[in-house]
Formats: C-alpha cells, structure tokens, sequence
C-alpha cells in the first residue's frame, strides 16, 4: 500500500503562500524599523523586533511544524499518525493559514496600516476550533491527535463517545470564540473568551472520558 503524501495538497499549497508572503514582505517593508511581535492582554504591542525577524517569525513557526510531520511518521508513528490524519490535516491547515494571516498582518503594520490583532486572531481561533471539533470524531485511537488519555487508548468506545462530545464542545466554543470576535468586547475579555473557547471543551472531554472509564 503505498503512503499518501506527507503533507496534502493545501497544505502544499498553504506553506508556499507563507514563503511567498514572506518574500513580499522583505520588498514591501522598510526592513530599518522595529515591528510588534507580542500583545498584552489589552491588545497593545508590547515587545517588538526588527523588521526581517517579525517578517519571518511566522514562516519559521511554519518551517517547525512541517518539520515535526516529516519527523513523527518516518519515526515509528505511522500507524498512529494515519488513526489522527484527519484531525493532524486540519491542524496543519490552520497552523499554515494563521502563519499566512500573521505574515499579512505584520507587512500591513509595516505599511502603517492598523490591524486589530486580538480579534484577527479571535476570527482565526474560533474557525479552528470549528473544523477540527467537526473532525474529532474521525478519528481512530493514537497517541499523535485526540484526547490520548490511558483510558481512551485502551478502550475504542471511550474515545468513540470522548471525541464525539468532545468535538461538539470544540465547535461550540469556536462559534463562541467567533461572535465574540465579532461583538468585538474590549481586548482582556476577548483574549478571556479565546482562552475559555478552547480550554473548556478540553476540560470536558477529559471529565467524559474519565466518568465512562469509571463506570
């Protein structure tokens, strides 16, 4: 049986918009002057860098990910790797796609533009946490992607059950995530929300699995 491909064919194609935008960024941006590169829970920069590192912070973020997939597989995970394929696939899209939307982001602020980065990143979190909730329950037992718990490993119908709820827990909090985004509260409330969005779906699958593994 012959291995599909590492990386898909968006990701493929997400990774070269994140060096092309990289590359647009070093022609776009007065490369002499200082970027933000950090936020503070009120949503103001707090720490900055020269211009080619803040350009190319996003695409090294990119670089480690892409990495980390070529490393797991080959590594003796290949069976895990394939159970977590779906869920795994999403991640990396938007991991890809939040380095893409950094990049523009960063060479718009160059540009003198304004950019609300707490809510971009609201927008970003919520749509994740939609399409891997919606994918969660895809997958099979591994120790790569899911709640990789003893008790879910070692039982398909606890992880069966674990990533259902789990996944609609997920979608809920992203649906949160975005209408906060979009009501746009002040910045400390919505890096609040974003927090909750992703850490109680998270909680809850960990307290479904333990109940079902206790019955």
């Amino acid at each position: 049986m012959t291995d599909r491909p590492i990386l898909n064919t968006l990701n493929r194609v997400l990774i070269l918009a994140v060096l092309a935008a990289t590359a647009a960024g070093f022609f776009l941006v007065p490369l002499d002057g200082m970027l933000p590169v950090h936020w503070d829970i009120n949503g103001q920069p707090d720490n900055f860098a020269p211009a080619p590192i803040a350009l190319l912070i996003p695409a090294i973020m990119a670089i480690v990910v892409v990495g980390l997939l070529f490393v797991l597989r080959p590594a003796g995970l290949r069976k895990d790797f394939e159970a977590g394929r779906y869920v795994i696939d999403v991640s990396v899209s938007f991991i890809l796609a939040l380095a893409v939307v950094l990049t523009l982001a960063t060479i718009a602020i160059g540009m003198g533009v304004a950019v609300d980065i707490p809510r971009l990143i609201a927008f970003t979190m919520g749509a994740m946490l939609l399409v891997i909730g919606n994918y969660l329950p895809k997958t099979q037992p591994n120790w790569i992607a899911g709640f990789r718990l003893p008790w879910t490993l070692r039982d398909p119908a606890n992880w069966r059950v674990t990533h259902r709820w789990g996944g609609r827990l997920m979608m809920l909090g992203g649906a949160v995530a975005i209408l906060a985004a979009i009501l746009n509260p002040p910045s400390a409330v919505l890096f609040l929300v974003i927090i909750a969005a992703a850490l109680l779906p998270a909680l809850a699958g960990v307290a479904i699995s333990y109940a079902m593994a206790r019955r």
